[in-house]
C-alpha cells in the first residue's frame, strides 16, 4: 500500500478555508510579545521579541537625539499606534530594512521620490532592519497638510511611535488564537511594498510587475494612467479563483464595503463571486444554512468605520483640540476576528474548517526579522520601480486556527503568501499558477493526527458607539483613494463610458467616496473579463 504523505493527510483534515485578510501590521507590532521566554513551550522557539534585545538607532540630526540615541519597542499607548500612518511603500520599505535614504528623497513624499527608491549603493544581505525609526522621521517631516504639518521636525513623543509594539492583553482575540491554536513567527508578504501587489500574490502568485498600489505619481492620483497599466498588466493573470471555478470548487468573496478590493486587484471573469452584507450578514447566512463555500475570503471593512486595522492617516482628529479620540482600527479588528472565529465555532462547519487569519503587508510598522532572498532562478526581469522580485517583503502575523492544530503550535519555518496558493493546489488537485508558488513551501504537514474538542471562548471585545457617519469628514488615505479609482475605472467600463477623472475632483473626504462609490454598486457587479 502507497505511504500517504504528511502532507496529504494534514490537506484532508479540513473540507473547508476561511481567510479573513486584514491590513499593514508587521509580526512584532501585534505578536512580538506574544510568549516571554519563560512562556514559550519545552522544545520549542519563538522568534518575537522575546528575542530580540536591541535598540534601534535615531538619527543624530533629529529632535532629542541626546537624551534618546537608540529606542526599544515598547507597549502600544493606544489602538491607533503607530500614529501617524508610516510609510508602506516600496522606497520606504528599502528605507527601513536598509536604513538608507537617497539625498533627493529627504522630506519627500513617496509619490515624488526619486531613483534608485532608497536603495544603497552596496546591498547588505541580510538586510540590518535598523531603518524604521529614520524612515518614520522622514515620513512625518513629509506631512504637508494642515495638521500634518504638525509632525514636521518631530521630536522623540511622535517618533518613538513607530516602534510601539501590542501586548497580548491588547490584542486578546488574535493572541489567544495564536497561543490556543497555531502562529507562524516566520511567515512574510510577498513583495516589499503595499497593498494592491501582495492581495494579488495572494491569489494570482503575481502582481506582473507592479509594486505599489495604481495611484499615479507626483500627487495626480485621480489619473486614471496607473490604474489603466495596472488593468492591462496584472488582470489578465489568471487567479486561484480561476483554478477553482475550473475544477468546480466553490468559492466567494464576503465584503461589508459597497466594492470588492479582491474584484479590483484581480477582476474576476467569472459572476456570482461577491458576497455583500452589512457586519458580515452574508458570511453568518451562509454559516447557518450550510451554503459555506469550500473556499470563503473575507475582506475587512476598509471605509468609514474601518475595521481592517490599517494605521490611521494624520488628518483624522487626534491633534490639540479636535475632540476625542475613536476607538483605533486596532480594536475595531479584534472585534471582526472575534465575530468571524465565534461564528464559525457556532456553526456546523467548526470541526472541519481551517481559519486563516493574516495580514497582506506590514504597512511601515516595525519587525526585527530580515525578510530572505529568493532564489535566483525566481528573480525577474526589472518591473516597477526597478525591482526584479527577487527578495520577499516584511514579516506579517499569520495564525491559524483548525480541530487538527494542538495548542501551542509555534511554526518557525519560512512561508509566504504564495504558500497559500502553493497549499490549495496540492489540497484540491489544481495546476499551479507561476514559478513562485509552484515552489513555494506547503504548510499542509503542519495538521496533527489527533482531533482536539475543546474550543477557547473568547470575550467579546467592547467597542464604543460610533458609526460610518462619525468618519465622513476624514481625508482619504492612499488605499482608499486607490480603491476609489479602481472602482471607478471598473464602473465606467463596464458601462462602456470613456473615464472621466473630472468626476472625482470634488472627493476629498471618506463620506464623500463613500457615497460615490454607493452610485457606482450596480456597475461593479459584472466582471469585465479579458
Amino acid at each position: 500500500m502507497q505511504k500517504v504523505s504528511a502532507d496529504k493527510k494534514g490537506l484532508a483534515t479540513f473540507d473547508h478555508v476561511v481567510v479573513l485578510m486584514l491590513e499593514n501590521r508587521s509580526f512584532d507590532n501585534l505578536l512580538g510579545y506574544l510568549y516571554t521566554d519563560e512562556e514559550v513551550p519545552a522544545g520549542k522557539k519563538f522568534a518575537g521579541l522575546n528575542q530580540f534585545d536591541g535598540a534601534l538607532p535615531v538619527p543624530s540630526w533629529v529632535k532629542d537625539f541626546t537624551q534618546h540615541p537608540s529606542i526599544k519597542p515598547f507597549k502600544a499607548t493606544n489602538y491607533h499606534q503607530p500614529f501617524p500612518d508610516p510609510g508602506e511603500v516600496y522606497q520606504h520599505v528599502n528605507s527601513q530594512i536598509y536604513n538608507y535614504i537617497n539625498p533627493d528623497n529627504c522630506r519627500v513624499s513617496a509619490a515624488n521620490m526619486v531613483a534608485p527608491y532608497n536603495m544603497p549603493s552596496s546591498v547588505p544581505n541580510p538586510p540590518p532592519m535598523d531603518g524604521f525609526i529614520k524612515d518614520y522621521v522622514n515620513t512625518l517631516n513629509a506631512l504637508n497638510s494642515k495638521k500634518g504639518k504638525h509632525y514636521n521636525d518631530p521630536g522623540y513623543d511622535m517618533y518613538s511611535a513607530i516602534m510601539q509594539c501590542f501586548k497580548p492583553c491588547q490584542v486578546n482575540v488574535l493572541s489567544t488564537l495564536a497561543k490556543e491554536f497555531a502562529v507562524f513567527d516566520h511567515w512574510f508578504c510577498s513583495v516589499p511594498s503595499q497593498t494592491w501587489c501582495n492581495r494579488s500574490f495572494w491569489h494570482a502568485g503575481t502582481s506582473a510587475g507592479k509594486v505599489v498600489n495604481p495611484l499615479d505619481s507626483g500627487g495626480a492620483w485621480r489619473d486614471v494612467k496607473a490604474m489603466a497599466s495596472w488593468a492591462k498588466n496584472v488582470w489578465k493573470q489568471k487567479t486561484l479563483f480561476d483554478r477553482m471555478k475550473a475544477n468546480k470548487i466553490s468559492h466567494a468573496v464576503y465584503i461589508e464595503d459597497s466594492f470588492s478590493l479582491t474584484e479590483l486587484v484581480n477582476n474576476f471573469k467569472h459572476k456570482n463571486v461577491i458576497r455583500a452584507g452589512d457586519k458580515l450578514t452574508a458570511f453568518k447566512n451562509d454559516l447557518k444554512t450550510g451554503q459555506l463555500p469550500q473556499y470563503a475570503f473575507i475582506e475587512p471593512k476598509f471605509l468609514g468605520q474601518h475595521n481592517d486595522q490599517h494605521p490611521s492617516s494624520v488628518d483624522v482628529g487626534l491633534i490639540d483640540d479636535d475632540g476625542p479620540t475613536r476607538e483605533g482600527s486596532v480594536l475595531l479588528g479584534e472585534k471582526l476576528i472575534w465575530d468571524v472565529y465565534t461564528s464559525l465555532m457556532s456553526s456546523q462547519y467548526k470541526d472541519n474548517t481551517l481559519l486563516i487569519i493574516t495580514y497582506d503587508e506590514h504597512g511601515g510598522c516595525f519587525d526585527h526579522i530580515a525578510p530572505p532572498q529568493l532564489p535566483t532562478a525566481l528573480s525577474q526581469a526589472p518591473g516597477q520601480k526597478g525591482f526584479r522580485f527577487d527578495r520577499l517583503g516584511i514579516r506579517v502575523p499569520m495564525v491559524m486556527v483548525s480541530a487538527y492544530l494542538p495548542e501551542n503550535t509555534i511554526i518557525n519555518d519560512p512561508y509566504e503568501h504564495c504558500s497559500f496558493i502553493k497549499t490549495m493546489c496540492e489540497k484540491w488537485d489544481l495546476e499551479g499558477l507561476t514559478d513562485r508558488d509552484k515552489q513555494a513551501p506547503s504548510f499542509g504537514s503542519v495538521f496533527s493526527d489527533t482531533k482536539r474538542t475543546n474550543f477557547p471562548v473568547i470575550d467579546e471585545p467592547c467597542i464604543p458607539q460610533t458609526s460610518d457617519k462619525d468618519y465622513a469628514d476624514d481625508p482619504l488615505n492612499d488605499l482608499q483613494k486607490s480603491i476609489l479609482v479602481g472602482a471607478h475605472y471598473i464602473s465606467q467600463m463596464n458601462q462602456k463610458s470613456p473615464f472621466n477623472p473630472n468626476l472625482l475632483d470634488d472627493i476629498e473626504t471618506v463620506g464623500q467616496a463613500i457615497e460615490h462609490l454607493q452610485s457606482l454598486k450596480q456597475n461593479l457587479s459584472e466582471p469585465l473579463g479579458t
